[in-house]
């Protein structure tokens, strides 16, 4: 009596143990592997004006918030010398007022070029080692979250023990400004139609294939990768075929 007891239990923790076993098939469909950073939107173009000699100012020509075209006017300081816009920009930063005296070397005049913007951002050595010039780069600014925008890898350099990314923009609304932050996403690469798997499913490169009621341990070769799917690229995949999950990823 004891043994057809043991015998049922066994046999009842037997089911249950395969009732839990979570399997999943493959899917088709289009992947993306990306980096994202957070950049800082930037001018590509700053004229800070500077003298080396003890100066003041005799006459002011513009004011902040102005915007400037190239050659036009900007001040005159004590000994008549007259400043022009080197291009057209806006007028961000006049700290001084008239006849003040000023140090050598502090900043009388901050102009930018608004229309010259571009993104700047660090990234870890894994993103940076992936990321080249010319790749695509999907923008979102939390004003904006509906709206994304577009540009391209423009650089990558080393600075500081930093990786910078500068970014270069297209078609953004007037009122982003240099010193706004943004979401980037630089794409990596991207695939319309593959054969994907959760990331879950995959441990230490293989998988466990249950094909033709046979489980096996397989050793996979994957693709693009994106933070939820990985591309499997072998072994060929059938929709039929059911993945077991390793019991360290299962629910």
């Amino acid at each position: 009596m004891k043994h057809l007891t043991f015998l049922f239990l066994a046999m009842v923790f037997s089911m249950l143990s395969c009732q839990q076993k979570q399997v999943l098939r493959p899917t088709m469909g289009p992947i993306t592997e990306s980096v994202y950073a957070i950049g800082l939107v930037r001018s590509d173009r700053t004229y800070d004006l500077r003298l080396g000699v003890v100066s003041s100012i005799n006459k002011f020509f513009v004011r902040e918030g102005d915007l400037v075209k190239k050659n036009q006017k900007l001040l005159m300081i004590d000994s008549g010398a007259v400043f022009i816009a080197p291009y057209e920009g806006v007028i961000t930063h006049l700290p001084f007022s008239l006849g003040e005296t000023i140090a050598p070397q502090q900043s009388l005049l901050t102009m930018v070029d608004l229309k010259k913007l571009y993104l700047e951002a660090s990234l870890e050595q894994q993103g940076a080692l992936k990321v080249k010039r010319g790749q695509e780069v999907q923008i979102s600014f939390e004003s904006f979250r509906s709206a994304v925008f577009h540009g391209k890898v423009q650089n990558i350099l080393p600075r500081n023990q930093e990786f910078v990314v500068q970014v270069d923009l297209h078609n953004l609304p007037e009122n982003i400004l240099p010193g706004m932050n943004a979401d980037l996403s630089i794409v990596i690469s991207k695939k319309d139609k593959g054969i994907l798997l959760p990331q879950n499913a995959i441990s230490n490169g293989h998988i466990l294939l249950k094909r033709n009621k046979k489980t096996q341990k397989v050793k996979v070769t994957v693709g693009v990768i994106d933070s939820e799917f990985a591309e499997v690229l072998e072994p060929i995949l059938n929709p039929d075929d059911e993945i077991v999950l390793p019991k360290e990823n299962q629910l």
